[in-house]
């Protein structure tokens, strides 16, 4: 194989650029069967480049273009795809071990199983390179990366990390996803047949209009997840926890609220605490509700109306509230890390630290959205002094006039958000992506 060298490929990239404006002298980038290491294609538009068969381990294409780039069978163990664009790409058979697709664009593409042949000496076809495709995925990352319509292999191992992946109609059939972390998935038209998620995390996923015939459940986690189940055969959940209808409830919402209010009341003398853990409460009219220290953890609260709604110190961790309203609500001291909140409006929302006094020094207590999902989410106006964004996801969030001062947005992805007017003043955004 010839080796290929960062120097080599100045040259390379100025004439795939001519080809794609349309100018004579251009020539598609093709590093097929070339050998590489540690090579920096970031930032650079390699749209219908051919990578066919070639080794790249270690290499960097964070933010390139790649759509309809041809990658079958080449390896590319722990390279970096970081926001890339790799829409209708061709990664039937790649070595993808350890590989970083966070916020990566992926419609369309081809990652399902192939082997790269050829023809030997005595006439004989073998295998290009000697691959292991069990291991083809083995701890490589996917959060939050855009997959629609995508093909997969049944290459899935419980180290890659599948967490907010849009899946919408990809064609997954027959994948074994035992013990994935696919939490906050969207699988909506997806075809899941025969695909097995025993012990997966698919807390809040969601599975509407998507083909599961043959699909195993068995031991899986799908609080807080979007099933409807007039589609899908009821016995293949039988054995997975699932979310619980409030008629399984020993009291009614509002006696609850009532005895919660109690409990608020008297610091816990009397009454009895909020707790509505694995319950779904999509779509209800809750405003101004006081749930100050509720538990609302891996709760289904799609579609509900918190409109000033008080949740000061309370747990909404894990739980599935997309386009919920928590306009004006005050969430001081609130935990909602790893929580799907796509679309969730909090305008105006009081999300500030909760000050906690004690015998020995008053404590400050940040509200907590990190790891959640926040894209489209509406943060207008909101107070969000000192909050934990660390790992969030607010692609495309409005965060105009905001108050973010102290903010932590460590590695949050920030992509398109709109952030005119915020105040950013001692806000942490090392590593955040997306920033403006």
């Amino acid at each position: 194989m010839t080796v290929i060298l960062q120097n080599d490929l100045s040259d390379l990239f100025a004439s795939h650029e001519r080809l794609q404006r349309g100018e004579s002298g251009g020539k598609r980038l093709d590093l097929s069967l070339q050998t590489g290491h540690e090579l920096d294609f970031s930032h650079r538009d390699l749209t219908g480049a051919e990578f066919v068969g070639a080794f790249l381990n270690h290499s960097n294409f964070e933010h390139a273009c790649l759509r309809q780039a041809n990658f079958f069978g080449a390896t590319l163990s722990n390279s970096n795809f970081l926001e890339a664009d790799l829409s209708k790409a061709d990664m039937r058979g790649a070595q993808m071990q350890g590989v970083n697709f966070t916020n990566a664009v992926m419609n369309d593409a081809n990652l399902a199983d192939g082997s790269l042949l050829r023809q030997g000496l005595s006439g004989e076809i073998n295998p290009v390179h000697n691959i292991d495709a069990k291991r083809r995925l083995y701890e490589a990352v996917f959060k939050n990366a855009q997959a629609q319509r995508a093909k997969f292999s049944s290459a899935i191992t419980l180290s890659t990390d599948l967490s907010l992946v849009n899946f919408k109609g990809a064609k997954l059939m027959g994948v074994n996803f035992t013990n994935s972390n696919l939490h906050g998935a969207t699988f909506e038209n997806a075809d899941l047949r025969g695909c097995n998620f025993t012990n997966a995390n698919m807390n809040a996923v969601i599975l509407l209009h998507a083909n599961l015939d043959g699909a195993t459940f068995e031991g899986a986690d799908l609080t807080a997840s979007v099933v409807h189940f007039e589609e899908a055969d009821k016995g293949a959940f039988s054995h997975a926890r699932m979310t619980k209808s409030v008629d399984s409830l020993a009291y009614s919402i509002k006696e609850i609220i009532a005895n919660h209010r109690i409990w608020v009341n008297t610091m816990g003398a009397e009454g009895i605490r909020a707790d509505l853990e694995g319950l779904d409460l999509s779509h209800v009219l809750l405003n101004g509700v006081q749930f100050q220290a509720a538990s609302l953890k891996r709760a289904l609260l799609v579609g509900s109306s918190f409109n000033n709604a008080v949740f000061t110190m309370a747990d909404l961790s894990a739980c599935n509230a997309r386009e919920a309203q928590f306009l004006k609500a005050d969430c001081r001291g609130t935990n909602f890390s790893l929580s799907c909140l796509e679309q969730a409006d909090f305008q105006y929302a009081d999300c500030s630290p909760m000050l906690i006094t004690s015998h020995l020094s008053p404590k400050r207590w940040p509200t907590n959205f990190a790891g959640a999902n926040l894209q489209r989410a509406n943060f207008r106006g909101a107070n969000l002094e000192e909050v934990h964004f660390d790992n969030a996801s607010l692609a495309q969030a409005d965060l105009r006039e905001a108050n973010l001062r102290g903010a932590s947005l460590l590695d949050a992805n920030l992509t398109g958000a709109d952030m005119r007017g915020a105040n950013l003043e001692k806000a942490d955004l090392r590593g955040a992506v997306g920033a403006k």
